[in-house]
């Protein structure tokens, strides 16, 4: 390895002896300098350094065409400056070369660990496929800024999509951020981008709470529905605030009539939950159990399986009772709102639907006017004989001695 003091002249007359591929030349003036000179005519700057372990590593600095002697110099300088305070700029360099792109990682990670506990992974893996990888996928996860990420809030914004579903993408990436930097500590990803973008305010959330005389239509309607175990679900969901996914999948082994609890494998949170198995709940299984053919007591008879959907059914039935605009769902928050309205306490009722956050469940928590207006009654009840209008003040006001006062 011949070693000389670097000249502009040496540079640019520094070639590769006959018989060698390349030829790696050390400059004596500035310590770990070199050039290596390859028989295709290319030149480059390299620095010569000791990392931590005591190897001998080589760090590119730049084609000898793109600088000059001189900026090389100072490159190498600034290169043996951050070295020696801690820093291996070629450690850095393999630990982003292993940062995978964005594609990759949602693909190839995220999903994987979705399948494993989500029912609703499909909605991610198309999220994912039309949204997000379009706008980041090829990028890798280092790479993503935030500016990215509200440049991607606007776009989506400017599309005209509702807030709701803006937020929902957003979540999504800030989830699989989260996992990245947070969980699994995939090397090279220091942050994650999505921190401080806010959500966009939803005012879109259709709460839609059903009286007892809906019910008793909607009840009514379901018993002349063609699909026969209609009349069976809709009281379910109503009676216990079950999701529609965990009645369709409800299995006759995680009903619990002893000690009258229900056992949902995977709720909506990935863990178990267990809704407590009321009188009306109790009445609506026994009722079940003489027309259901299967392991799933609100399965299909034709098939034995759980039903896809029942979207047609439950259209016929709402539409027969006068409710079109009712969805399903709402018997969940009608759930919530018996309860709140019959006077349980919110955080019974944040137990019995399975929330993680009492906020979702204030959301649910209807409160009718017939309750408040109950509730202002027997609030005020005792300031009758005080705020009595039309009859004569109580108040003595004392007269003055002085009339002129």
């Amino acid at each position: 390895m011949p070693k000389t003091t670097f000249t502009t002249h040496f540079v640019s007359h520094a070639s590769c002896p006959v018989g060698k591929r390349k030829e790696v030349y050390f400059d004596t003036s500035t310590r770990g300098l070199t050039l290596e000179a390859r028989t295709s005519g290319g030149k480059t700057y390299y620095l010569r350094y000791t990392d931590v372990r005591g190897k001998s590593r080589y760090l590119k600095l730049a084609d000898a065409a793109d600088v000059t002697l001189a900026q090389a110099r100072k490159l190498c300088e600034q290169a043996r400056n951050r070295i020696a305070m801690g820093e291996d700029p070629n450690a850095e360099k393999a630990l982003r070369r292993q940062v995978p792109t964005f594609s990759d990682f949602a693909m190839e990670r995220y999903l994987p660990y979705a399948k494993s506990y989500k029912r609703s992974w499909d909605t991610d893996e198309s999220i994912l496929r039309v949204h997000l990888i379009p706008a980041f996928g090829s990028k890798c996860l280092d790479e993503i800024t935030k500016n990215d990420v509200i440049k991607f809030r606007q776009t989506t914004i400017d599309t005209g999509v509702k807030p709701s579903t803006v937020n929902r993408r957003l979540v999504l990436l800030r989830y699989i951020f989260n996992l990245a930097v947070r969980d699994w500590e995939v090397p090279g990803v220091p942050r994650n981008p999505t921190h401080g973008v806010a959500l966009l305010e939803e005012n879109n959330k259709k709460e839609r709470f059903i009286t007892e005389d809906e019910l008793k239509r909607l009840y009514d309607a379901a018993k002349l529905s063609k699909n026969v175990m209609l009349q069976y679900i809709l009281p379910m969901l109503v009676v216990t605030g079950a999701r529609r996914g965990e009645v369709l999948h409800a299995r006759w082994e995680d009903f619990d009539i002893e000690r009258r609890r229900w056992r949902i494998p995977t709720a909506k949170s990935g863990k178990a939950r267990y809704i407590p198995l009321g009188e009306n709940a109790l009445r609506v299984l026994e009722a079940v159990r003489g027309v259901s053919r299967s392991e799933y007591p609100f399965g299909n008879p034709e098939t034995e399986k759980p039903y896809l959907h029942l979207h047609s059914a439950w259209h016929v039935a709402r539409k027969r009772a006068g409710l079109p605009e009712v969805r399903m769902h709402d018997l969940r928050h009608s759930f919530a709102s018996f309860l709140i309205n019959s006077g349980r306490s919110l955080y019974e009722v944040q137990k019995l639907l399975g929330h993680t956050q009492v906020k979702t469940t204030q959301r649910y928590a209807h409160i009718s006017q017939e309750t408040l207006l109950a509730a202002a009654d027997v609030g005020t009840a005792s300031l009758t004989s005080i705020l009595a209008p039309g009859q004569g003040s109580t108040l003595h006001i004392a007269e003055t001695a002085n009339s002129n006062e």
